[in-house]
């Protein structure tokens, strides 16, 4: 007989409960925690994985209506690429600039050519930070010189199989890798710093050298939030931008086996020339192409070989010792020693060595004034005896040795050009000059004209603290390809009173300070090879002094205020308002400037007012910069006077605003609409102030590469990407840099650059261009020189006038860039305080700016009531990027004079200002930027939004962001689809989808688990004899020993 097994008992509930009690409550806080992360994040989780699609409800009667706003050209990305290529490579034709050429140049198609040089086998494509970009494409040196050239392999061989290195830090100077004020310069580690070159004595083994022509790569770089050294090495190199003993005796070298020898300047920032003009290392020519971008090395073989004659132009004067420089002894780090900036940034909680704690605030002044560049070389020229110029012989070499190597505006040509001043004339108030410019070579060419005017230095000027250049540029033009003994007449125009000289001590009669003065007495206007050598000159007479105030601004202001019709024509009223003239907006600057501890360099002493530095790089802030540091520091948005919530303020509101009207409005209706249709109260009247909180904190306070959609005024999301030297996605054309677009000294074909990127921008999705970026180039240790286009503020501005235009009449809005005085990349992660006096505030730093904002110009689609398509001309300016440095004691993020009085207020900008990227982590700080004039704040942190969201003053302060962003928005591609009427639902991303997903299967783990242990308990209680009983819990004795 066999014995039955006992049945198996089942685990108690108890110790059942101890298990999946636990499993239950992590998941369920996974999951939790999980949800809670997505809506934190979920602008973040967007921008990298993906957000949901906007789905338009199209209004009844719509459906069929085309609203295609900005149609695309080409069928994918890669064909826009394509196209883009091709003018990429123009751009670089036209940028390559022939600084010397004694006999050499052009080469023989098919001559040997032997390369020297690390920069060969290492070019430089581009930048460094947000401008970056990368292109599989990219056409290497090899590449483009072997479509016209053979090349030595012996010398590339032999440039393989070395190891290039690099000087060191010369002893008491700061080392390569020092730099730790910013998050790029921690992780740059001292790279941008260290000039490689191989060893000279691996060109001893080359064979076939002889009879070839040597072709010297010099290479520097550009980088974002690091400036050059100005420090010099070890070998004797005296800064970054000076040939090292290396690059020399390669030099030397190639002209001892080679029977010609060209040097190649691929370098992002002007460098000292000299050397390679005369003596042992003197080149035969001198060819400087900037960073290539994908397409410059194709276009360096055309220019060595003769396929493309050179006619770019330089955009910066080439000194011969840049540490004589007025600049000079102002750029790098200068410290005060009772003044401390505390870092607030999220940078130094997320990467070790990125914060800076408490530190002596840094500064900079300016003190130079406007004599920047060309500026001060010419007028040096003229009011200092002792000052020797230089004289080229021609050809690019040294006829006799000065201060300057090669003018601003300079570059030779294969052929030769003669330009006649045919006449200049009054008209309307603007200077028209005839210029018929004859090629008189053997080659077809393109040429530049440039036209200057010199204002006489007066009395006045004197006794008032104006200063004036001995020669500003005017006007500009280039001409089409001209065949030997063809001639064409171009016509250059500006305005008489764009001669005009801003006064910052004059009183007006309004009350306020500061004007524009155009001084009576006689105007010279020069037409002008360069920045220097004189071909023709007529005089311009001034009758009566002319002071531009009040009501009665400058003809450039009066044109950015005007009305205008939609063919663009301007009407003699203004859009809004009345007319209204510049007067101060920097007064803090100015005081400290015009403080005794500051000396400004002034025509009424000149070698007496030459810029110094401070002694030991410290100083100590005057009483005027400490009230404002403490009025930033301290900020109450409740409280204070100036942008606070205290009737009084500039900003204060008394009402609340009307909250989720049912007005039937959405975004697209506004299209074609002026900024200040009454319409647009309607719409903004439909904002749901509850209901819309956390889309509206998204849209204003997380704005890194997009905008937030707000469905409750029909405001889709938007895409914005970097940069200057094209789009940093993948699939998009790389471009040479800005300075080498510049260098083309050609409008019409950056208006091209525009179109080009707004179409890659219609097949990538993108609608918001961080780009252009027009700070000039104040000092050419600067680091990101190759980001912006020249030292001159005219040409500047009307370059980027054109690119924004081009890229405008595609449904791209471009951030201008960074606004403004923001001339140094170090330090200004830290605060950089950057003083500069009013005139040349206006004159140099902000003319790029205004002149882009005024004149920049594309043509609009909309449909009419029926469907009907209609077009109009508008201001295509509508995107600005506020600068991170100190403006004074403000961040340029929160400077209302310039954000909101100069501005929207003279110049009549309708659009939205987007902050530069900055990790701060307070929100007072955030309220004032809004209430200043930037409307979003640039970072990807959720969490970190202004401190008073509910009160009337803080919410009209941001409604009027959401106007000046929507504007920007009704005006772009984003609305392409969208017809009139239509309401706009978004569909959940994929990552919500997936959370969703997530979440459910979680919560039906956890039911069904919970649900498992009730029937399992009450199983329990009818069969207790199948569980095994629950030990006894141990109980600790109550006895005492």
């Amino acid at each position: 007989m066999t014995s039955q097994k006992a049945p198996k008992l089942r685990m108690s509930n108890r110790t059942f409960r101890r298990i999946w009690i636990p499993i239950i409550s992590v998941l369920t806080v996974i999951a939790v925690a999980l949800s809670v992360a997505g809506s934190m994040f979920s602008s973040v989780l967007d921008s990298y994985l993906g957000g949901g699609t906007i789905q338009v409800n199209r209004a009844n009667g719509t459906e069929s209506w085309d609203a295609t706003y900005n149609a695309k050209e080409t069928g994918s990305l890669s064909e826009a690429k394509d196209a883009s290529d091709k003018v990429s490579e123009q751009v670089a034709d036209e940028g390559i600039v022939l600084l010397k050429n004694n006999d050499t140049l052009p080469l023989a198609e098919k001559s040997m050519v032997t390369p020297f040089g690390y920069g060969y086998l290492n070019p430089v494509y581009s930048g460094t930070g947000a401008a970056a970009t990368t292109d599989k494409d990219m056409v290497t040196i090899e590449q483009g010189l072997s479509d016209h050239f053979t090349i030595n392999d012996s010398s590339v061989e032999a440039m393989k199989a070395a190891e290039a290195t690099a000087p060191d830090a010369a002893a008491g100077t700061p080392a390569l890798d020092a730099d730790k004020n910013s998050l790029q310069a921690v992780m740059d580690k001292g790279e941008s710093a260290r000039i490689r070159e191989y060893d000279p004595s691996i060109y001893q083994k080359i064979a076939g050298a002889e009879g070839t022509t040597g072709l010297v790569f010099i290479r520097r770089n550009g980088s974002e939030g690091i400036d050059k050294r100005t420090y010099a090495y070890d070998d004797g190199t005296p800064h970054y931008l000076a040939l090292t003993a290396n690059e020399k005796n390669t030099i030397r070298a190639a002209k001892e086996q080679c029977g010609k020898v060209v040097v190649v300047l691929n370098a992002a920032n002007p460098m000292e020339v000299s050397p390679l003009m005369s003596g042992e290392f003197e080149a035969d020519a001198v060819v400087w192409m900037g960073t290539a971008g994908s397409r410059g090395f194709a276009s360096l073989g055309k220019v060595l070989s003769g396929a493309v004659n050179p006619s770019g132009r330089l955009t910066d004067i080439y000194a011969t010792d840049f540490t004589k420089d007025p600049t000079y002894a102002n750029f790098g780090e200068y410290r005060y020693t009772n003044a401390q900036f505390v870092d607030n940034q999220l940078f130094g909680d997320i990467i070790p060595g990125a914060g800076f704690g408490t530190i002596d605030r840094p500064y900079v002044e300016y003190e130079e004034g406007i004599y920047v560049g060309y500026r001060y070389y010419e007028t040096a020229a003229v009011e200092d005896p002792r000052f020797v110029y230089g004289e080229l012989d021609g050809k690019g070499g040294v006829k006799t040795a000065g201060a300057v190597a090669y003018p601003f505006g300079y570059g030779l040509s294969y052929t030769t050009f003669g330009q006649t001043l045919d006449s200049l004339t009054e008209r309307d108030g603007d200077i028209e000059s005839q210029v018929t410019v004859t090629n008189t070579g053997d080659m077809a060419g393109k040429d530049v004209v440039q036209l200057y005017y010199t204002a006489s230095y007066t009395d006045y000027d004197r006794d008032n603290g104006i200063e004036k250049s001995a020669t500003v540029l005017a006007a500009f033009d280039k001409t089409d390809e001209l065949q030997p003994g063809e001639s064409a007449t171009l016509t250059l125009t500006f305005h008489k009173d764009d001669m005009a000289s801003y006064d910052y001590h004059h009183a007006n009669e309004d009350g306020t300070t500061g004007a524009y003065v155009l001084e009576a007495g006689d105007y010279a206007v020069e037409l002008k090879n360069n920045s220097h050598d004189v071909i023709d000159s007529r005089n311009v007479s001034v009758t009566k002094t002319k002071w531009f105030e009040g009501d009665d601004p400058t003809t450039a202001d009066k044109q950015a205020q005007s009305a205008m019709d939609d063919d663009g024509a301007l009407a003699d009223e203004p859009e809004s308002g009345e007319y209204v003239a510049a007067s101060n907006e920097f007064n803090t600057l100015n005081a400290y400037m015009d403080d005794d501890s500051v000396t400004q360099l002034s025509r009424s002493d000149w070698t007496g007012t030459f810029p110094t530095a401070p002694v030991d790089r410290k100083g100590e802030a005057p009483q005027v910069a400490l009230d404002e540091f403490e009025w930033w520091d301290n900020y109450d948005p409740q409280t204070d006077s100036k942008l606070g919530n205290v009737e009084g303020s500039e900003v204060y509101a008394a009402e609340q605003p009307t909250s989720n009207a049912d007005n039937g409005l959405s975004l697209i209706d506004l299209r074609g609409l002026s900024y200040d249709d009454p319409k647009w109260d309607q719409l903004l009247d439909q904002i749901d102030w509850n209901g819309d909180k956390s889309d509206i904190q998204s849209l204003l306070y997380m704005a890194a590469y997009q905008t937030k959609d707000v469905l409750s005024i029909g405001k889709p999301a938007t895409v914005d990407k970097d940069g200057a030297m094209g789009w940093s996605i993948d699939g998009a054309s790389s471009w040479a840099g800005a300075n080498v677009m510049a260098a083309t000294w050609n409008v019409d074909l950056l208006h091209q650059v525009g179109e080009c990127l707004g179409e890659e921008a219609l097949q990538a999705g993108l609608n918001g261009w961080y780009a252009p970026a027009v700070n000039l180039h104040r000092s050419p240790f600067s680091g990101r020189v190759y980001e912006y286009y020249s030292e001159d503020g005219l040409l500047s501005g009307k370059l980027a006038a054109a690119a924004i235009g081009g890229a405008g009449d595609k449904g791209v809005f471009s951030y201008l860039k960074h606004f403004a005085l923001n001339d140094q990349e170090s330090y200004r992660s830290e605060g950089l305080v950057t003083w500069a006096n009013e005139q040349a505030v206006r004159e140099l730093f902000l003319k790029p700016f205004q002149i882009a904002v005024s004149e920049a110009r594309s043509t609009e689609t909309y449909l009419d009531g029926n469907g009907k398509r209609q077009t109009k001309t508008i201001r295509s300016a509508t995107a600005m990027m506020s600068a991170q440095n100190f403006i004074g004691g403000v961040m340029g993020f929160a400077h209302r004079g310039l954000l909101t009085d100069v501005l929207r207020g003279e110049w009549n900008f309708h659009g939205a200002v987007v902050t530069d990227l900055f990790m701060s982590k307070s929100k007072t700080e955030r309220d004032m930027i809004m209430r200043a004039g930037s409307d979003m704040y640039m970072i990807q942190a959720p969490g970190y939004n202004a401190s008073d969201y509910d009160s009337a003053t803080a919410r009209s302060a941001m409604r009027t962001a959401i106007h000046n962003i929507a504007y920007m928005t009704v005006n772009s591609n984003a609305m392409n689809g969208i017809t009139p009427g239509s309401t706009l639902r978004l569909t959940l991303s994929s990552w919500k989808k997936l959370l969703i997903g997530a979440d459910a299967i979680v919560a039906l783990v956890v039911v069904l688990m919970i649900a498992c242990m009730v029937l399992r308990s009450r199983d329990e209680k009818r069969h207790p004899e199948s569980y095994r009983k629950p030990k006894p819990r141990k109980r600790k004795s109550s006895v005492k020993a």
